[in-house]
Order: structure tokens, then C-alpha cells, then sequence
């Protein structure tokens, strides 16, 4: 087995003018985790893959339709206008067979970058005038130049492959010619040796006649052959027998079919899931047999809503295996061959974006002008090791909500987690119905969550809820909000004070005057964290000092008062109090945080 140290992958996709794409341009990492709302375009994304890289669709559906343009372009193409795909390949240079496929459509040295592009318009060898839909005509090259075509014999050795979202995993597998067991057995049979396979072949004959020489087998056979000769006439009905497989020695091995459950039960009367587990499992082993036998250099597999039929468990198990195979077994030469297939996955999961690497998400949302798809991918986003771990491990642990939010608070906590979404209803905000999540980082570190959701990562709307943690001398929260400040780039930001506050709110990084439970109590509400207090209160000395708070707030001790709250806990006290919440005020900081991110999702 030939061992690779390449990890050929797609860089960067640009698309213009296909179906709901205006104009996207998107960096991708080793694999891709393509998310976003329904009829946003991800099928579209991979259509626009298949019409570069897949060697199976027809020059007929490459000639594009009215339907396939923009809606935004004028009928008929102006000669200036064009429809392309352009995919740019790179990390290839360790492998001479990629090399010697890619060698004429290098754009780039340093690093290593080979360009393939689709292109559907007005050639330039029309003549001037009128343009009519029989002038459209699409070309595929390599490189900057047009006239460096790009044939099927580079999709032959890079294909994509497509498993879409309405497979026939069951069907596919039960047809020999479209079942990924196929090559595989056929492989299996190669190395068998001829005189024991026809040993085995005619065992089994032996085997089926037994079996059909019983009187009522026979008569069953011949019942059958009866009635198709009472049916079409003797000259026109099939010589038909019963038997268990075919007896050729050259067609025996393709008779094999995949059972379950010890061998007690076929594919057939397996469950969707199952089906789909065992189809993906066949696909993958067949695309990695492809490779190994020089039939290809790379397989791209694009799987369409791979969740389908899988329940939670199953599908964070599988996809963790197909998209973090190589960061844990790389040191394997097997696993290297492997790493000749790169996954493309449209899901709605939050399962399998819950184990996904922190790179590889493409998300697609509506422009602005909401008339085309916009897409942002965390390819590029610059994280230490240390940043990249927590966040993956967060998406884990939370089940990657914040990659199907359109909007993000983040808080320190639980007890964030809890209120936040009672006062968002307090002021008449549906935080589910915009779209917004509410995310507990666990913690004040909130830089990687930042880089994540910022300009360089999904640059989705943001806000940071932060509490001001006053020192003797000074607070922790202001150093904490300056330092996200900078790394958002406003380096010249004030450090101390309103003008920090001021300057942080206008970034969505909101800071309160103590911390939430202080805040909470100083804004009115002493009379719900009063009534919480008593109610969940350690002690009966506990429940009097928070009778007392509530009838003259004026006397809060804070330290004792936040050393209640940490008796009973923070998150069940804060259960309790977003239960006794009916009306009432606010805190500034939270009101101010609910109204900057909601006019920015709604």
C-alpha cells in the first residue's frame, strides 16, 4: 500500500451569478461542514462543486438553464456577463500523481495552488448583435487562461462524489450496479484462486439441486412456468428456476448480500438508519480501494444531510470518525491513504456540528439586500491551540447551537443563561423567534468566542455580557473588556471608566457596575431576589437578612449577600428568580445588550 502525505484539499470556492449566488467567496479548511437556514443554498453549493468536479454529470446538465442564473441578471447574457464556478486545490505537492494531474493549472508556487474554473456566458466567437439562449456555451479550465481546458480526464482522477439528501441507501445497496459492495467484492474475488472458487461453485449446484429436486419445490417451478405460458404462449415465456445463487464461478462472489444481526436478517428489513450507516461505511472503503488502485488520485464526497435516520448518538460517532479521523491516527500509513477522500457535509445538525474541527464551518445566510446568498467560513480564523481546544469543546458540550443562532449573547454562566431570556421577555423579546442564543462560556474567557464570531470568523451579530468584578483598587472587568477591545482592533480604546463603557457598548461588549446578582438587586428587583432568597435560603439567619433587604434595600451587605447566593448556588437560585420574574425592571447594561442584538437580527 502506497502511504501519502499530502492532504489535497479544495482552499477556497468563489461562485457568481449561479442560481442564489450573487457573489460568494469562501475559504475552506481540510474538510467542510456547509450550515444554514432551509432553501438558503447548500445544495446549490454542492451542485456548483459537481459542475467542476463530478465526471459523471452530462455535458447536457453543464449547459445551464434560464433557472440556473441569478435572478439579478438581465435575459438575455450580456456579452460582459458570466456565470462561474472557481475552485482553487491545493497541499498537493508531496504527491507526484496530483502533481502530474494538476501541473498545467498551477496559479500559484508558494504555496502550491492549481485553479479549476466553470464558465457558462456568450463566447467571444459569437458575432455582434442579437444573443439568443443557443448562443450560451460553458467552457472548464485550468489555471488564468481560457484556452487551458480542463477535461474529463482531471475530473476522472479528482471526482466528487455525491450522496444526496433522498438516497436510496437500501435500494442502491440491493442493486449490484450501483452498490458500493460491488468493487469491493470484486476485488475480494481477484485474489481467490480459480480452482477453489469453481470447488465452491459447484458445491453450491450441488446444494441447490438438492433442494430443488424435492417434489414441492419442483411443483412450485412448475406452477410458475405454466402460468407464464397461459399468460404470453409457450414461444414467449421465460425458462424460469428456483435456486439460492447463481452457479458461474465468475458471477458467485456478486451474489453475496450484507445481512444483519448475526446473519438472521437482510438489509431489507433493516432500519433507514441502519441502511444509511452501512451504505456510508461501503461508500468510504470504496472510495479508498478507488485510490489505492490507481483509479483516482482524491475523492471530494459530498453527503447531503448525513443526519438522515441517524439518531443523536449515532451521528456525533460517525462524523467524528469521518472529520477528525486524521488529527488522532495520522501517524498510520492506512489512515494517510484515507486522507485521499475530503468530506463536504449540508446538515442542520447540531450533533454533527457539536464535532466538527473549529475550521472547517461554511455557513450561508441572506445578503443584506437579502436578493442573493452570502457565505462566511472559519477557515480562516487565527486561533492558538489552547483557543481552538476550548471552542471545540464547547461546541461539543453546547451541541453547536451558536452555528445555527443569527445572533449570539454570551455570558459568563449559568445564571446569565437562565435570566437573560426571562428579562428578554420582560421587554417583549422572543429571543428563540429572532433567532438569538443565549451562550454560557463558562467562565471570563471570552476572546476565542469573539475571534469565532467576529469579522475574520462568521462575523455574526455579538454581544458580551460581562460583570465589572471591582477589586480594591481596581476591576477586573474593565482589564478584561479592554483586552477584547484590542482584539477587535480598537487599540486606542480608553481603558477606566464611562468613556470604556461607551466605547465597549458600541462593539457589543457590555459591562455592569458590579456583577449580575448585584446589578439584578440595585435595579428594583429586590423584591423577586428577596422572595427567591427566602424561599431557597440555607438558614433561617439567611432568610431574615433577606426579608430585611427586601423592606429597606438600602441595607444590602453585598458580600453577605453574595455569599447567600453561592450557598444555594448560583444557577439554582437564578432558576428560581427568572420563575418569580412577572414584571419589572431591568438592568441597564442587560436592556442596552437585548437592544443592540436584536436590531441586528431582526
Amino acid at each position: 500500500m502506497k502511504s501519502r502525505a499530502n492532504h489535497m484539499r479544495i482552499s477556497r470556492v468563489q461562485i457568481t451569478n449561479f442560481r442564489n449566488f450573487r457573489r460568494l467567496d469562501v475559504l475552506l479548511s481540510e474538510h467542510a461542514v456547509i450550515v444554514g437556514e432551509n432553501k438558503i443554498g447548500k445544495s446549490n453549493f454542492l451542485y456548483a462543486l459537481r459542475l467542476v468536479l463530478d465526471p459523471t454529470l452530462p455535458d447536457s446538465a453543464r449547459q445551464l438553464r434560464d433557472e440556473d442564473f441569478w435572478d439579478g441578471l438581465e435575459r438575455p447574457l450580456a456579452r460582459d456577463e458570466k456565470i462561474s464556478i472557481v475552485v482553487d486545490l491545493t497541499d498537493y505537492e508531496d504527491d507526484a500523481d496530483l502533481l502530474a494531474v494538476l501541473a498545467q493549472h498551477v496559479i500559484s508556487t508558494d504555496p502550491m495552488v492549481s485553479r479549476l474554473t466553470y464558465e457558462f456566458g456568450v463566447p467571444a466567437s459569437v458575432p455582434d448583435g442579437a444573443v439568443s439562449e443557443a448562443d450560451y456555451a460553458f467552457v472548464i479550465y485550468g489555471g488564468d487562461r481560457s484556452e487551458n481546458e480542463a477535461g474529463w480526464e482531471v475530473r476522472k482522477r479528482l471526482p466528487m462524489d455525491l450522496l444526496g439528501a433522498l438516497r436510496d441507501a437500501e435500494g442502491d445497496l440491493a442493486n449490484w450496479r450501483r452498490s458500493p459492495l460491488r468493487p469491493l467484492l470484486d476485488e475480494t474475488a481477484s485474489g481467490i484462486d480459480r480452482a477453489e472458487l469453481a470447488k465452491l461453485a459447484e458445491d453450491i449446484t450441488d446444494a441447490t439441486a438438492a433442494v430443488t429436486a424435492t417434489t414441492e419445490i419442483r411443483d412450485l417451478a412448475d406452477r410458475i412456468t405454466k402460468r407464464l405460458e397461459e399468460m404470453v404462449g409457450g414461444g414467449n415465456a421465460l425458462e424460469t428456476t428456483l435456486g439460492f445463487s447463481p452457479t458461474d464461478s465468475e458471477r458467485l462472489l456478486r451474489s453475496l448480500r450484507l445481512f444483519i444481526d448475526g446473519g438472521r436478517r437482510g438489509v431489507a428489513e433493516a432500519s433507514l438508519g441502519s441502511a444509511n450507516l452501512l451504505y456510508i461505511t461501503l461508500k468510504m472503503l470504496e472510495l479508498e480501494h478507488l485510490v489505492q488502485e490507481g483509479n483516482r488520485h482524491h475523492t471530494f464526497l459530498a453527503i447531503e444531510e448525513p443526519e438522515a435516520h441517524l439518531h443523536p448518538h449515532l451521528q456525533r460517532l460517525v462524523y467524528r470518525n469521518f472529520l477528525r479521523r486524521r488529527a488522532h491516527q495520522e501517524a498510520e500509513a492506512d489512515e494517510k491513504e484515507r486522507a485521499s477522500v475530503t468530506i463536504l457535509l449540508t446538515s442542520h445538525s447540531p450533533h454533527i456540528a457539536s464535532v466538527s474541527p473549529i475550521d472547517a464551518f461554511v455557513l450561508l445566510r441572506k445578503s443584506a439586500d437579502k436578493q442573493s446568498t452570502e457565505g462566511v467560513s472559519t477557515a480562516g480564523i487565527e486561533l492558538e491551540e489552547h483557543e481552538r481546544l476550548d471552542l471545540e469543546r464547547y461546541l461539543d458540550v453546547t451541541r453547536g447551537e451558536i452555528l445555527f443562532a443569527k445572533g449570539v449573547m454570551l455570558v459568563e454562566g449559568d445564571a446569565e443563561a437562565y435570566l437573560i431570556p426571562a428579562f428578554a421577555r420582560l421587554q417583549g423579546l422572543d429571543l428563540d423567534a429572532l433567532g438569538i442564543s443565549v451562550c454560557s462560556v463558562g467562565g471570563t474567557n471570552f476572546a476565542p468566542y469573539v475571534k469565532f464570531l467576529g469579522p475574520s470568523g462568521l462575523n455574526l451579530p455579538f454581544v458580551v455580557l460581562t460583570d465589572f468584578d471591582p477589586t480594591n483598587s481596581s476591576s477586573r472587568g474593565e482589564k478584561r473588556v479592554a483586552k477584547l477591545l484590542a482584539s477587535l482592533g480598537n487599540i486606542t480604546s480608553p481603558t477606566t471608566g464611562a468613556a470604556l463603557k461607551q466605547a465597549a457598548a458600541q462593539k457589543g461588549i457590555f459591562l455592569n457596575d458590579h456583577t449580575l446578582e448585584v446589578d439584578v438587586f440595585k435595579c428594583g428587583r429586590h423584591k423577586s431576589m428577596g422572595r427567591s432568597l427566602t424561599e431557597l435560603a440555607e438558614s433561617k439567619s439567611a432568610a431574615a437578612r433577606a426579608e430585611a433587604w427586601m423592606k429597606d434595600p438600602a441595607t444590602l451587605d453585598v458580600p453577605t449577600f453574595l455569599a447567600d447566593i453561592n450557598a444555594i448556588g448560583k444557577g439554582r437560585f437564578a432558576q428560581r428568580l427568572a420563575t418569580n420574574m412577572k414584571s419589572g425592571p431591568c438592568p441597564a447594561y442587560i436592556k442596552e445588550a437585548l437592544g443592540y442584538v436584536a436590531a441586528r437580527c431582526s
